[in-house]
């Protein structure tokens, strides 16, 4: 993956990418942009649909090494977006800062699904381990745990974007 970071105002070329390196892992994201991925942000998920139109939707998501995970229930319809178009888009904005950002291109690798008999476990646990992060409860209490199937979506970044620092915002222009 690709992780590039866009110039800000006051920076020589503004809002054009300027530094680009590869990585192996979301790990290797700067620190100043790591906590937008592992902290309790509201994510905006970008799915396309059949008829072209594209559809946003907020999402909790978390990683691993290269891989971030999108849970969601099947039958939805960003999951049929997913199965159908797996390119997607994510945008982690900064609730305390919005010239704080990362912008995330991806593809859909892996669908896991709850009631695979050898790897639903892993829906479980990671439902759970976004529940504990987003609102300090584990197990996520479920509102339809009878009807709805959760399923994890394993995005492949290929594009990673960064915007900003966390404690600045623009700089003041004369």
């Amino acid at each position: 993956m690709e992780i590039a970071k866009v110039n800000t105002p006051g920076e020589d070329k503004p809002f054009k990418i300027g530094d680009r390196r590869d990585a192996t892992s979301l790990d290797e994201l700067p620190a100043t942009h790591l906590p937008l991925l592992t902290g309790p942000i509201t994510v905006a998920l970008g799915t396309i649909g059949e008829d072209g139109r594209q559809q946003v939707s907020p999402m909790w998501v978390n990683h691993e090494g290269r891989y971030v995970n999108i849970n969601s229930a099947r039958g939805r319809t960003k999951d049929l977006n997913m199965r159908a178009r797996p390119d997607v888009a994510l945008l982690f904005l900064n609730p305390k800062n919005s010239l704080h950002w990362m912008s995330i291109n991806g593809r859909i690798v892996e669908i896991i699904e709850e009631d695979d008999p050898t790897r639903g476990h892993e829906v479980v646990k990671n439902l759970d381990d976004l529940a504990e992060c987003y609102i300090g409860k584990r197990p996520y209490p479920r509102p339809n745990p009878n009807t709805d199937v959760r399923v994890v979506y394993k995005v492949l970044p290929d594009e990673v974007l960064t915007f900003g620092h966390p404690d600045q915002g623009l700089p003041q222009t004369k």
